[in-house]
């Protein structure tokens, strides 16, 4: 019979364009994560370059200050010894003195 025919025509034809939109589907999945795979690596890629743009800035912002403080701390030095040698001799009496050895 013909309509018995028609009627598995139809369900064959209906199981190929399931499995042809199965097939397709997938296709456009594996495009799709393939796309959003890239777009995540450049994404990445371009947060990694802020990320060492900033470490560099502040590198040398932290290498300019330590240089700044190391001078800062020489001068200081200095001045310490210069004070020290200036008054050497009263330090040394005061200390005597203190000690009780002013005879």
């Amino acid at each position: 019979m013909k309509i018995f025919e028609w009627v598995e025509e139809i369900e064959r034809i209906y199981e190929e364009l399931v499995e042809k939109t199965k097939k397709e589907s997938l296709e456009d999945i594996r495009k799709e994560r393939s796309a959003q795979e890239k777009l995540l690596e450049e994404t990445t890629h371009n947060n990694q370059e802020i990320i060492n743009n900033a470490l560099k800035t502040v590198s040398e912002k932290v290498s300019g200050e330590s240089d700044k403080f190391e001078e800062l701390l020489t001068n200081l030095r200095n001045k310490i010894e210069k004070y020290y040698y200036e008054n050497k001799e009263d330090l040394i009496n005061s200390i005597f003195k203190e000690l009780g050895f002013d005879f």
